[in-house]
């Protein structure tokens, strides 16, 4: 057997040199441990839940993010749902310069998950700008079909799988070297003859669970009624259930408004209360600034005083005493 001369190199996945936020600071954190944090750059992300969780919205902001930082931001719209006036108005996505893609299109004879990475994946990649962050986002990957779906040859629904994990294969370290952020949405469909353990899966098999760096769930926790005990709202809940960009497991919730989006400086404001007593008022009150503030009030008071950086900074003060990073290493094995 001809001896090897020289030291293999072996290739290391690149680290994460930017990030796009999600529009709510504690997930951001939750993902990256940073404030500037949020979707990794060069990554894979996965976000999935049950229907009207958030999930579009989730996906939609950091396309804008995308754009605010000089980067391109392409949606594929395989569902045909999006609200191009909310998404200018609410989510800070500039439509008159989103690529956006829909099975509509001219010149997509048929928009199939063999299209979407041969085509589309792996055009993002090849024109990701150097220095810019750019976002893709799949609303949703349960909405694509196969071509041999379409061609009626697959007759046990393999092949959405098959395809999905070869166009991983063919991408994803193209895709580590890239300063593109991957984001794909997904619905849970409800195995039958489930009785005990998880009744939630996936259609096209496990590809996109091995390959995505981070994976949120999602799922309503409560509805946010106004003072007249109407809906104007709903409180999402949270799971970063799997992450290689920092630790995995963490949770919370953010509050969602219907006429809003993401409202950030709520979720900042509810969390503080729960996670610190210095900012726990008597029932019905929050703490800020050493005075008591009705939650509206305060609301108000932090937009009408540009207050909303000095809010997220203290958020952060709290988060590295909460989750403090090990300052000791392992010692080497003799």
């Amino acid at each position: 057997m001809k001896k090897i001369s020289k030291a293999l190199k072996i290739s290391e996945l690149p680290p994460v040199s930017d990030y796009l936020s999600t529009g709510c600071t504690i997930l951001d954190l939750s993902i990256s441990d940073r404030l500037d944090g949020g979707f990794g750059v060069g990554r894979i992300s996965h976000i999935w839940g049950k229907e009207s969780t958030a999930k579009s919205i989730l996906s939609l902001e950091p396309l804008g993010c995308s754009q605010r930082k000089g980067g391109t931001a392409t949606l594929v719209d395989s569902e045909g749902t999006l609200d191009f006036d909310r998404a200018k108005n609410l989510f800070g996505v500039d439509t008159d310069k989103l690529n956006y893609i829909s099975a509509e299109d001219e010149g997509i004879e048929e928009l199939t998950i063999e299209y979407l990475f041969d085509n589309i994946i792996y055009d993002c990649i090849k024109n990701s700008k150097k220095g810019k962050p750019s976002a893709l986002t799949v609303d949703s990957l349960s909405a694509i079909t196969s071509g041999m779906e379409l061609d009626n040859n697959d007759a046990y629904g393999a092949s959405r799988a098959k395809c999905m994990s070869a166009g991983f294969r063919k991408n994803i370290w193209a895709l580590s070297k890239s300063n593109l952020s991957l984001i794909f949405v997904d619905q849970t469909r409800q195995k039958i003859g489930v009785t005990f353990g998880k009744k939630d899966t996936f259609s096209g098999g496990e590809a996109l669970k091995f390959y995505a760096s981070t994976r949120i769930q999602v799922s309503n926790f409560s509805k946010i009624k106004n003072k007249y005990d109407k809906v104007i709202g709903v409180m999402i809940a949270f799971e970063i259930d799997k992450n290689k960009i920092a630790p995995p497991f963490r949770s919370g919730k953010f509050r969602l408004l219907f006429d809003y989006g993401i409202d950030d400086i709520g979720t900042n404001l509810i969390w503080l209360k729960e996670n610190d007593p210095l900012y726990t008022a008597k029932k019905g009150f929050y703490t800020f600034d050493d005075k008591a503030y009705r939650f509206d009030t305060l609301v108000k008071y932090i937009e009408d005083n540009n207050l909303e950086e000095v809010l997220r900074k203290e958020v952060y003060r709290i988060w590295k005493i909460i989750y403090p990073k090990l300052g000791r290493k392992r010692k080497l094995r003799k």
